[in-house]
């Protein structure tokens, strides 16, 4: 990829062109109803819709706009720019050396405020499905602290398969 930053428009396009507007407030109840059935395994349906999301997501931007790369820091660049714009998070960081990508004010969170175990899996599967899509090789991305467990932050661990 030449420069991440001449994307930039390619991706903000690409954001407003293929995406759809929901409403914040109806996801998050849609998503505190939907996890009360995560018992049932619900929560691994939504993780794969997601996944599907964002392996889509990344095909769009290669197939369309002629976005690529195969680094790692690049695609997370790539993965901040569309995080923070789909409004579904507050702040996405990440640290290369130690593979971990960082959120704060996921709406998941804010849907299921408290809990014992990581909230975030609809995240965790967009992050591997784009991951995966835009590089090319597969990967696996597990939420390993989540703020609904009190934590100043969700953090996301990815590792290559």
């Amino acid at each position: 990829m030449a420069d991440i930053k001449d994307n930039i428009k390619a991706i903000a396009e690409a954001i407003t062109r293929e995406s759809v507007l929901i409403h914040r407030d109806a996801l998050i109840e849609g998503y505190r109803d939907v996890h009360k059935l995560s018992r049932f395994g619900v929560d691994k349906v939504l993780k794969k819709a997601a996944e599907y999301g964002g392996r889509k997501g990344a095909k769009t931007l290669i197939e369309k706009y002629g976005v690529s790369t195969d680094r790692l820091d690049e695609a997370l660049e790539l993965l901040t720019i569309i995080a923070e714009s789909s409004r579904v998070i507050q702040l996405f960081d990440f640290n290369i050396e130690s593979n971990e990508i960082y959120v704060e004010g996921s709406i998941f969170v804010e849907a299921i405020e408290s809990s014992s175990k990581p909230v975030c899996s609809p995240m965790e599967g967009f992050f591997k499905g784009f991951l995966s899509e835009i590089l090319d090789r597969n990967f696996t991305v597990e939420e390993v602290t989540c703020q609904s467990q009190g934590y100043n932050r969700c953090v996301f661990r990815i590792k290559k398969k």
